[in-house]
């Protein structure tokens, strides 16, 4: 019995995530979504490549606890996402530009944020907290494994074939075929092809 109402439940969130992507005019195809997405298109662009999987519940993935996983993009910015595409229980927001590769897994309760969403001075903080923050763009390279509970920061290019390890804060470069973990990342060692 509890399985038929489960299969029922995530049957009604597949017609409900459809009608979100419609509403947010997401462009390309649609990606398999395990639970309920929170997506919302604030004027920008959405693209996901082909057989992508977003796991968006406790039921489905239970590294990333009880979240579920959220994508919103500002007006005027640019969230590109590659084919073959798995996050879990995650978060990306996106202010001004994010491109994701092909056969990027992105694990349980990790950010992807390209914004300080605030300002940084005390003054701005005060007289206006949501305007006037910095934005720089992310790229995520092909086939990037990024571990649970990572926080991916603005500017950062991770280069094709890297990992990063669970729990790591990323800011900068990390070159291709690198492990990269810890709070700043730092370099582990280098992938044997």
């Amino acid at each position: 019995m509890i399985s038929i109402i489960r299969s029922l439940t995530f049957n009604l969130l597949g017609f409900i995530n459809t009608l979100i992507f419609r509403y947010n005019k997401i462009s390309g195809p649609r990606p398999k979504i395990r639970g309920l997405l929170l997506l919302k298109n604030n004027g920008g662009s959405i693209q996901f490549g082909e057989e992508c999987i977003l796991n968006s519940s406790k039921y489905k993935n239970i590294i990333g606890g009880d979240t579920r996983s959220s994508i919103i993009v500002k007006a005027g910015a640019s969230l590109v996402v590659g084919k073959n595409f798995r996050m879990s229980n995650s978060a990306i927001y996106c202010a001004k530009s994010i491109v994701i590769g092909d056969n990027v897994m992105v694990g349980g309760s990790c950010k992807i944020w390209d914004t300080d969403f605030h300002p940084l001075s005390q003054v701005g903080r005060l007289n206006n907290p949501n305007e006037g923050y910095k934005t720089r763009p992310i790229t995520i390279g092909n086939s990037v494994f990024i571990g649970g509970f990572s926080i991916i920061l603005k500017g950062t290019t991770i280069g094709d074939g890297a990992i990063i390890g669970a729990g790591s804060v990323v800011s900068g470069n990390i070159p291709s075929k690198e492990i990269w973990a810890g709070n700043p990342a730092k370099f582990l060692k280098s992938i044997d092809a």
